[in-house]
């Protein structure tokens, strides 16, 4: 009988550790799902930010390629002119489909001049993830605080007449 005492004891004192075990690997569990979670959000902000880059550029080109085309020479009225230009042929296209702003998910920012639009922007007042070590096109991006910053525009470049050279005039040898 001792024998059996001994051995519900010993099997008690089991489960209880059993459960204490079991609490501690849902505590444990818990602490990893909030990790990953964090690492998560940290990865689709990272995506968002180079979808934003992408439908920004996107939409910066197709603009420059409608202010530049034969016939139109100046910036559309509304985005949707970039994916079926009035007066001009259907086939004609500047961008395939109006993008959203993949930071927001709604409609752009417009940056105008006038009634005419020459770039967009994300209405999104939240701290970019990425501050610096942007491409060429992108450098004047680096230390923005705010995705309201990234500003995708067209500016034509101003042409500027030759200037004369400054070199010596080289002497021809006979």
């Amino acid at each position: 009988m001792s024998g059996n005492r001994l051995l519900k004891k010993f099997l008690r004192s089991v489960n209880g550790f059993t459960y204490l075990a079991v609490m501690f690997s849902i505590v444990l569990i818990g602490l990893s799902l909030t990790g990953a979670v964090q690492q998560w959000k940290t990865i689709m902000k990272r995506e968002r930010e180079a979808e934003l880059l992408f439908r920004g550029n996107q939409i910066r080109k197709a603009i420059a390629a409608y202010q530049q085309t034969p016939g139109i020479s100046n910036y559309p009225k509304k985005l949707e002119d970039l994916v079926k230009v009035p007066n001009i042929s259907a086939t004609k296209r500047f961008l395939r489909k109006v993008y959203k702003d993949p930071i927001t998910h709604e409609d752009w920012a417009l940056v105008k001049i006038g009634d005419r639009i020459k770039g967009v922007y994300s209405k999104s007042q939240d701290e970019p993830l990425k501050q610096g070590n942007f491409p060429e096109e992108y450098k004047f991006f680096e230390g923005k605080t705010k995705y309201s910053e990234w500003v995708f525009e067209f500016t034509p470049q101003q042409v500027q007449p030759p200037q004369p050279s400054t070199s010596p005039p080289v002497q021809q040898i006979r």
